[in-house]
C-alpha cells in the first residue's frame, strides 16, 4: 500500500529497533502467478491503509469490472435479462459448489448471513414456551433476530456464556448440557465476529443430531480462509459470506441447508419462486439485482487463476501471525497493560488484541474509536467489545503487506494509548480495574455528543 498522511503521535514507538523481541518471520508482499504483486489487483484508496478485510471485504478490479459488464447487458434488455435470470443464478450457484464444498442443490443465494440466518431461525417453527440457544459470541443482528422471532411466538432465548478461552471440548461439555434439555434449536458461529473464535461447529452438529436439536450455523468469516468450508457439516442451516474473505460482492452469501430442514426454508421477502422447490425458490426473487451474484463466481474463479487460493490463505495466516506480534508489543510497551488475550480457537483470517483500558469497552466508544482510527490517523481496522471489554480485531487479505501492521504500531498505537488515559488517567492499575466495569461514555471528542447507541457493526 502507497504512503499516506497520518496525524503525528504525541509519542512514538519503533518496533522494527527493538532486537531483543523475536517475531514470527516477516512474509514479504504476496505476488501472483505471473510475479506481479497482488496488491495491485485490488482498486483500495492509498490514502488510507486497510487492515479490516473481516468486516467489509475488497473486491477485485477485474471482478468490478465483469459486474459492469452484467449490469450494462440488464440495462440493454431488461426484459431478456430478468427472463434468464434465474437460470444464471442457478449455474452460479454450479460454479460455486466446490469453493463452498457442498453439492449445487444443497444451497442458495442470499443477501448476507444475516438474511440467512434470519430465514433459518423461521424455519425452526418455534412454538409457545420453546427456547432457542445463543452465546454470548453470537453476532448482534443474528441475536436480534433470535429474539424477535421468540417473542412474536411466545419462545425464549437463552444465552449460553461460552469463555473466550474455552478449548473444543469445553464448548461440547458446556452446550452438550444445554442441548440435552432439548431446545427449539442451536445458533452458533463457526468464527465469532467480536471475539475472532472458532467454534467446533462439525463436532456440534454431531451432539446436536444426538439430541434432536436443529443447529443453525452462522460461518459469514468461513469462505476464503477455510478450503471449502461447508463440507462435512451435518447442520442443519449453514451460512456463508462471500463478500468477505471470498472478495465476493456486497450481498452475496450462501445458505446451505439439510434436506429436511430445507422443506422449511423460504426467502425473507415473498416472490413467485415461493411454490419452487429449495433453493431454486432462492434463484428468483423479482427485480433483484443478480450482478452480485455473477460477478462473485468472477472473483473467486478468477483469484484462484491469478494467485491461488491456497496461496491466499497460508499468506493471511503467516502475515498475521508476525503482525499480531508487531502491534502487540507496540501496545504492552507503550501502555504497561498485557494485550494478548488466550483465545481457545482463534479463527483464521482475524486475531484479538486487548485495547488499553476501558477503551472501545460498549458499543459506542467501540465506533467511535473505529471511525476516529479511519478520520484522524489513516486505517481502516475493527474495534469490537465484549463483557465490556475493548478489542483491536486484525485481519488480514492477499492485498496486505507487513508494512500496513508495522505502521499501524507506530502511528496509531500511541494515540490509542493516549485516548485510554483521558478515559481513567495515567494508571495501568486503575485501568485493570476498570475493565469489570462497564462504562457508557464513548471516548472525548471536543465538540461532539453522541446520542445513539449501537452494537458494534461485522
Amino acid at each position: 500500500m502507497g504512503a499516506m498522511a497520518t496525524k503525528k503521535p504525541e509519542t512514538s514507538v519503533d518496533v522494527e529497533s527493538d532486537d531483543d523481541v523475536e517475531h514470527n518471520h516477516r512474509p514479504e508482499p504476496l505476488e501472483a502467478r505471473d510475479g506481479s504483486a497482488a496488491a495491485a489487483l485490488w482498486s483500495l484508496n492509498t490514502r488510507w491503509r486497510h487492515i479490516n478485510h473481516g468486516s467489509f471485504g475488497a473486491v477485485p478490479v477485474f471482478a468490478q469490472l465483469r459486474r459492469m459488464a452484467y449490469l450494462q447487458e440488464a440495462e440493454a434488455a431488461p426484459q431478456r435479462w430478468f427472463m434468464a435470470a434465474s437460470t444464471r443464478v442457478a449455474q452460479a450457484r454450479t460454479d460455486l459448489a466446490n469453493f463452498i464444498g457442498v453439492d449445487a442443490e444443497h444451497f442458495g443465494f442470499v443477501p448476507n448471513a444475516s438474511a440467512g440466518m434470519t430465514a433459518s431461525i423461521r424455519a425452526l417453527g418455534l412454538s409457545a414456551g420453546d427456547e432457542i440457544l445463543v452465546t454470548d459470541h453470537a453476532y448482534g443482528a443474528v441475536a436480534f433476530s433470535a429474539k424477535r422471532e421468540a417473542r412474536e411466538r411466545g419462545a425464549k432465548v437463552r444465552t449460553v456464556p461460552i469463555e473466550l478461552d474455552a478449548s473444543a471440548d469445553e464448548v461440547l461439555a458446556k452446550l452438550g448440557k444445554a442441548l440435552a434439555k432439548k431446545p427449539a434449536g442451536l445458533v452458533i458461529d463457526a468464527s465469532s465476529s467480536s471475539t475472532a473464535r472458532e467454534f467446533p461447529v462439525a463436532a456440534l452438529a454431531e451432539l446436536a443430531a444426538k439430541h434432536g436439536v436443529p443447529l443453525l450455523v452462522d460461518a459469514a468469516h468461513a469462505p476464503g480462509v477455510k478450503h471449502r468450508p461447508a463440507e462435512g457439516v451435518a447442520a442443519s442451516a449453514w451460512v456463508g459470506n462471500l463478500h468477505k474473505f471470498a472478495c465476493g460482492f456486497r450481498g452475496t452469501a450462501v445458505l446451505v441447508a439439510e434436506k429436511g430442514f430445507a422443506k422449511n426454508l423460504y426467502p425473507v421477502i415473498d416472490s413467485w419462486g415461493m411454490d419452487e422447490p429449495f433453493p431454486s425458490r432462492f434463484d428468483f426473487q423479482g427485480t433483484l439485482d443478480y450482478t452480485p451474484y455473477l460477478a462473485t463466481v468472477d472473483a473467486i474463479t478468477g483469484l484462484e487463476d491469478r494467485i491461488g487460493w491456497d496461496a491466499i490463505r497460508a499468506y493471511i495466516e503467516s502475515l498475521l501471525d508476525y503482525s499480531t506480534e508487531v502491534v502487540a508489543d507496540a501496545l504492552d510497551a507503550a501502555s504497561g497493560e498485557e494485550s494478548r488475550v488466550v483465545v481457545g480457537m482463534p479463527a483464521p483470517g482475524m486475531r484479538l488484541l486487548r485495547l488499553p483500558g476501558t477503551l472501545g469497552a460498549t458499543g459506542p466508544q467501540a465506533n467511535d474509536v473505529r471511525q476516529r482510527i479511519t478520520d484522524e490517523l489513516g486505517f481502516e481496522t475493527q474495534i469490537t467489545n465484549w463483557r465490556g471489554t475493548g478489542y483491536l480485531r486484525l485481519a488480514a487479505h492477499a492485498y496486505n503487506s507487513a508494512e500496513d501492521y508495522e505502521r499501524f504500531a507506530e502511528d496509531v498505537v500511541p494515540t490509542l494509548v493516549s485516548w485510554s488515559r483521558q478515559t481513567y488517567g495515567h494508571n495501568p492499575d486503575a485501568a485493570l480495574a476498570a475493565r469489570t466495569r462497564s462504562p457508557s461514555t464513548a471516548i472525548p471528542k471536543p465538540g461532539s455528543v453522541r446520542a445513539e447507541s449501537r452494537p458494534t457493526l461485522e
